[in-house]
């Protein structure tokens, strides 16, 4: 595959995981755990309450979809060189 296709399926994976996990996560959370994480990611009262979980979540599953695709990589080229 051409590195244009690689980094459009990179670009999209992240753009997958930027709009599911968050959207998940608020769904799946009572309003006390919702409270909880809020104050746990608003620094300190520096971001507002709401804007830092949704920072914090943004940047958790961009990071997860990046980490996927490094280990869906490592999983490819191993199997690819196993069965050569």
């Amino acid at each position: 595959m051409k590195k244009h296709g690689k980094r459009a399926i990179n670009i999209l994976v992240v753009i997958i995981f930027f709009l599911t996990i968050p959207e998940m996560v608020i769904r799946v959370l009572t309003p006390e755990q919702f409270a909880c994480l809020s104050d746990f990611t608003s620094l300190g009262g520096f971001f507002s309450h709401i804007l830092s979980v949704l920072i914090f979540l943004g940047l958790t599953s961009a990071l997860l979809g990046v980490l996927t695709i490094f280990l869906t990589t490592k999983i490819y080229r191993r199997l690819s060189r196993s069965r050569s």
